[in-house]
C-alpha cells in the first residue's frame, strides 16, 4: 500500500511541475543573486558621476562664452557712440559711413568668439537690418532669421531685458533652432545668434559612447536636437538635472543633465546602458557562466515539463478546438499521462457524452418551437381588415355593383388563400408581389381616388425566395398611417441587389405620407418592440421576429424617412445566396 501511494505521488502533476521549475530556476537564482545587481548599480553611478563632471565643465565653458558675447554687446551699446549715431544721423551719407564702420568692427571682433555665428544690428526708425556673419548663409536662411528677429522679437519687445541672467532665448526658425541675445539702446538693437548645432559641436569633447548622443533641450524639457531619434527610442528626458535616470523603450540609456545659467536650455548626455556594462569583465564571465548553465539545465527542465504537462494539455486543447469547430464526436486520449490528467480526460469525455445527448434533445426541441412560432406568426390575421372587407362587399351589394363585388370577392379569395399557407416558410417574390397587389386592390375599393401605387420588380429577382407577407405588412402600415382625406397617397414597392456582387437583395416600400415619428424611428432601428393601443405587438415585430428565426441574424430592416417627400421608407436586406438555397422548399 505504501509503495502504491509513493508511485501515485511520483506520478502527480504537482510534483512534476515543482521539479521542473526547480531544475530550471535554482541554478539561475543562485548565480544571479550573487553580486549581480549591486555591481551593475555601482558601475552606473560611477559612469554617471564621470559624465556629470564632464558635462558641467563643458556647460561652464559654453556659459562663459555666451556671457562674454553678452558683455561685448553691452559694451558696444553703452561705451561707444556708433549705435546711437545710427539713429541720429543727419544724412544718408553719415548713416552709411557709421554703418560701414560698425560692420567692419563687428566683422573683425567676431573672430574673438568661437561660439558665435552671427551679429546683427537693427535700426528701427530706418527699418534697416544689418547681418555680420562668420559663416556662409543662404539667402533664404538669412531672410528667415531677419524676419523672425524683426517681427517676433524687436517689434513685440519679446526678449529679456535688464539684468536677467538667462538672456539667450531659444527660437525655432524654419527647420533649425537658434539661441538669440538682443541688447537695446534707444531705437537701435544689437544682437547675436548661434545655432543649436553649433552648441552640440562644442560638446564633442564629452566622447559619448557609440550609439549615444548629446541632446539640447529647452527649459521646458522639449528636445531641439536629435528629436526624431529621441521619439523613435521612446526616451523621456529628466526634468531634474541633479540625478541620472534610465530611459528608452527600444534600448535603455543612462541620462545625465546640466542646466545653462546664461541661456534657456539644458544639455543631456545619453549613454547606452549596454556600452556601460560591456566594460565589466567580471559581469561578462558571469553572463557566460549563466549561459552555459542555462544550456544544460533549461532544456532538461523543458523536456520534462513538455512531456509531463504541455503534451496532455495540448491534447485537451486540440480536442476542445475540434469540438468548437463542430466535431462533437471527438474525445481526448489521456493514456500514459499523469494521474490528474487521466481523471481529467475521463471526466471530460463523460461530460461531452452527456452534453452531446442534451444538445441533440435541445436542438430538436428548438426546431419544433421555431416551426410552431413561424406557423403562429404567419397565421396572425388582422380582424379589422377582415371586417372592413366584408363591410365593403355589403355596401357594394346595396348599390348593386355586382361586377365590383365579383372582383372584390376574387381578390379576397386570393388574399386569404395566400394568407393560410401556414406550412410554407418561403414563397417566390412574384407570389408575394401578386398578394400585395390583391391587398392594394382591396384597399383601393375602400379608399376610392385616395390610393395609387407603383411596383417595380426585376425579372432576375422574380423567383427569389422570401418569407410570406414580408411586403404586405409594410404596405398595410403605409395605408394605415399615410392615407388622409386631403390628398392621394402614393405607395412604391421596389426590389434589386444591394451590392455589385449580388450577395444581398434589397426590398423597399415607400409612401408619400408624413413618415415615422423620430422616437418611433429610433425604437424601430434599435430593434425595440412597438405595441398598439391594445397592448399587442405590431406587424413590424412579426416580420422582424420571422427574419431572425429564418436567417439567424443575416437579414435586417432599416427604417427611415425620405429626405425629399418626408414619407416613410422601409428597406429590407436579405442574403440572396442563402435565399437561393431555400428554393428547394418552393
Amino acid at each position: 500500500m505504501g509503495i502504491l501511494r509513493w508511485i501515485q505521488a511520483g506520478n502527480s502533476l504537482r510534483l512534476k511541475l515543482t521539479l521542473s521549475v526547480f531544475m530550471m530556476t535554482l541554478p539561475l537564482v543562485v548565480m544571479l543573486l550573487y553580486n549581480n545587481f549591486y555591481s551593475i548599480q555601482v558601475v552606473r553611478e560611477q559612469v554617471a558621476q564621470s559624465y556629470k563632471s564632464s558635462l558641467n565643465h563643458s556647460m561652464n565653458l559654453i556659459d562663459n562664452d555666451l556671457n562674454n558675447i553678452d558683455a561685448y554687446m553691452n559694451t558696444i551699446a553703452g561705451a561707444t557712440s556708433e549705435l546711437s549715431a545710427l539713429s541720429v544721423a543727419d544724412s544718408d551719407d553719415d548713416y552709411f559711413l557709421t554703418k560701414a564702420y560698425l560692420f567692419n568692427k563687428l566683422m573683425k571682433d567676431i573672430a574673438m568668439f568661437h561660439l558665435i555665428e552671427s551679429f546683427f544690428v537693427y535700426v528701427e526708425n530706418r527699418a534697416d537690418y544689418m547681418n555680420v556673419s562668420s559663416i556662409s548663409l543662404s539667402l533664404d536662411e538669412t531672410e528667415l532669421i531677419q524676419n523672425y528677429i524683426v517681427d517676433n522679437l524687436v517689434r513685440t519687445r519679446d526678449f529679456p531685458k535688464g539684468t536677467i541672467t538667462k538672456r539667450w532665448q531659444n527660437a525655432e526658425i524654419g527647420p533649425n533652432h537658434y539661441f538669440i541675445d538682443i541688447v537695446q539702446t534707444g531705437d537701435v538693437y544689437i544682437g547675436a545668434w548661434v545655432r543649436s548645432d553649433a552648441l552640440v559641436s562644442a560638446l564633442q569633447s564629452l566622447n559619448v559612447e557609440d550609439g549615444g548622443s548629446v541632446v539640447i533641450a529647452t527649459d521646458q524639457n522639449q528636445p531641439i536636437t536629435n528629436m526624431e531619434w529621441i521619439a523613435e527610442e521612446g526616451i523621456e528626458l529628466p526634468s531634474d538635472s541633479a540625478e541620472y535616470i534610465l530611459s528608452g523603450t527600444n534600448e535603455q540609456y543612462l541620462i545625465v543633465s546640466a542646466n545653462s545659467m546664461r541661456g534657456s536650455f539644458k544639455i543631456h548626455a545619453l549613454i547606452p546602458d549596454k556600452s556601460i556594462l560591456k566594460n565589466l569583465p567580471y559581469l561578462q564571465k558571469l553572463i557566460w557562466l549563466i549561459t552555459i548553465v542555462a544550456i544544460v539545465f533549461i532544456p532538461l527542465g523543458f523536456y520534462f515539463m513538455i512531456h509531463s504537462f504541455l503534451v496532455p494539455v495540448g491534447r485537451l486543447l486540440l480536442t476542445m478546438k475540434k469540438i468548437r469547430n463542430g466535431d462533437w464526436g471527438t474525445r481526448v486520449d489521456m493514456k500514459k499521462t499523469s494521474r490528474e490528467f487521466q481523471i481529467l480526460g475521463f471526466s471530460f469525455n463523460a461530460m461531452m457524452d452527456e452534453i452531446q445527448r442534451l444538445r441533440v434533445n435541445v436542438y430538436e426541441e428548438q426546431i419544433n418551437k421555431q416551426q410552431e412560432e413561424l406557423q403562429r406568426l404567419q397565421l396572425q390575421i388582422n380582424p379589422h381588415f377582415f371586417l372592413n372587407s366584408l363591410n365593403i362587399v355589403y355596401n357594394l351589394a346595396k348599390v348593386k355593383k355586382y361586377d365590383v363585388i365579383m372582383d372584390m370577392t376574387m381578390a379576397l379569395i386570393r388574399y386569404f388563400r395566400y394568407l393560410f399557407r401556414s406550412n410554407t416558410r418561403f414563397v417566390r417574390l412574384r407570389d408575394e408581389i401578386a398578394h400585395t397587389k390583391d391587398y392594394l386592390e382591396i384597399q383601393a375599393l375602400r379608399f376610392p381616388d385616395k390610393l395609387d401605387w407603383e411596383i417595380s420588380i426585376p425579372d432576375y429577382l422574380a423567383d427569389l425566395p422570401v418569407p410570406p407577407l414580408i411586403l404586405q405588412i409594410f404596405v398595410e402600415n403605409s395605408i394605415k398611417y399615410a392615407i388622409n382625406t386631403d390628398r392621394s397617397t402614393h405607395i412604391q414597392v421596389q426590389a434589386g441587389y444591394a451590392d455589385e456582387n449580388g450577395s444581398k437583395a434589397l426590398l423597399q416600400v415607400r409612401d408619400s405620407g408624413k413618415g415615422f415619428d423620430e422616437n418611433v424611428l429610433d425604437d424601430l432601428n434599435a430593434g425595440r418592440s412597438l405595441y398598439n393601443d391594445r397592448g399587442e405587438r405590431t406587424g413590424i415585430w412579426n416580420v422582424q421576429r420571422r427574419l431572425k428565426l429564418l436567417y439567424q441574424g443575416e437579414a435586417s430592416i432599416i427604417f427611415d424617412n425620405d429626405p425629399v417627400s418626408g414619407g416613410a421608407v422601409v428597406k429590407i436586406l436579405l442574403p440572396a445566396d442563402q435565399a437561393k438555397e431555400e428554393q428547394h422548399e418552393l
